[in-house]
């Protein structure tokens, strides 16, 4: 941080806020949570009981996230069986899927509910830090979830969430490790989730889509609105496969509201998250977009293994992805960054 600006202050927090806490009542109580706003307007929470999954984002005081009708639930309400999963699923600006299971539950040895459970797992060793840098400060949030059972995957993930005080950017690092002694395989999928009032009719989308795909019949006779954002209405369920443009080792998507005039890019590793799928349920009440980078398409475990190889990790063997999260004032940026 620039010298001058302590002479302004009295403490760090009125340009950098970092607070731990936990929350109260119905579903979401006891649940550890931490919330960041740095000093030109970003501002976002970290669920420590929900994989150290980001809930709530916004930027210059308006919301970018879609919260689904219960809100933060606390993990021990989670079932796995079949679809179940949705019933816990805050959403939120990101939701972690994985890592036994994304996408559709199955039956593999034994049963796979919907997009697994990584997501409803606490984290352990949580720390938050505040970093002071000339360059800036930073805070960096880190800790492990583990899914893990005796005669079972032993997988854990090693998270480290990192935000500025004077840049608008979060920075997503994953660490996915198998600390036991046989091959494992693993799925991951980052389920964005984007909300209103930033999500509206005003929105452009940009995604250096090659080739898109719909998921299922559905989508595949309604591929023309893959890039339309439209008012609430009745439409349904729409998801849509695309195969995009890589920029080297690293991918770029986003959006930008002209009403608001703002946007975000969202950039990936496309080595390990070769996949990207885009979710749109415009519906009224259920007005949400998302966005997926993953390591596999959503069939789930047993169908996505007859279409090609899972991933897997080596006895103690470890792999990483990073993510990127910039928010911006004028299209330019957002458009500058991606390959169209």
């Amino acid at each position: 941080m620039e010298e001058r600006k302590y002479a302004y202050i009295g403490d760090i927090s009125q340009l950098f806020r970092v607070e731990n806490y936990r929350m109260e009542g119905g579903r979401k109580d006891g649940v550890r949570a931490t919330q960041i706003m740095n000093e030109s307007g970003l501002q976002f929470t970290v669920i420590a009981d929900r994989c150290m999954d980001i809930a709530y984002v916004s930027y210059k005081g308006v919301n970018l996230s879609y919260i689904n009708p219960n809100g933060i639930c606390a993990p021990q309400y989670y079932d796995n069986r079949g679809t179940k999963w949705l019933e816990n699923f805050t959403a939120g600006f990101v939701t972690t899927c994985g890592l036994d299971n994304i996408g559709n539950p199955c039956v593999d040895g034994k049963e796979l509910g919907l997009h697994g459970k990584i997501s409803n797992i606490p984290a352990d060793d949580y720390s938050v830090r505040m970093l002071e840098k000339e360059e800036g400060n930073e805070v960096q949030l880190t800790g492990r979830m583990k899914e893990s059972f005796l005669f079972g995957e032993k997988l854990h993930l090693r998270r480290t969430i990192t935000a500025y005080q004077e840049k608008n950017r979060i920075v997503l690092e994953d660490e996915i490790i198998n600390t036991g002694f046989e091959e494992q395989e693993y799925m991951q999928l980052y389920h964005f989730n984007i909300g209103y009032p930033f999500l509206s009719p005003s929105c452009e989308l940009f995604i250096p889509t090659e080739e898109v795909k719909g998921a299922n019949e559905y989508s595949e006779r309604n591929l023309g609105k893959w890039n339309q954002i439209e008012e609430p209405s009745s439409t349904g369920e729409m998801c849509f496969l695309h195969q995009l443009k890589r920029q080297g080792d690293t991918t770029c998507v986003g959006m930008f509201n002209h009403k608001l005039q703002m946007g975000f890019t969202i950039k990936f590793d496309n080595q390990t998250l070769d996949k990207f799928l885009q979710w749109r349920y415009l519906n009224k009440g259920e007005y949400v977009l998302g966005f997926e980078p993953a390591t596999n398409y959503i069939g789930g475990r047993t169908e996505e293994r007859k279409k090609e190889k899972l991933k897997t990790l080596s006895p103690r063997g470890k792999e990483a992805h990073k993510l990127q999260i910039d928010f911006y004032d004028r299209l330019e940026d957002v458009k500058n960054n991606i390959l169209l």
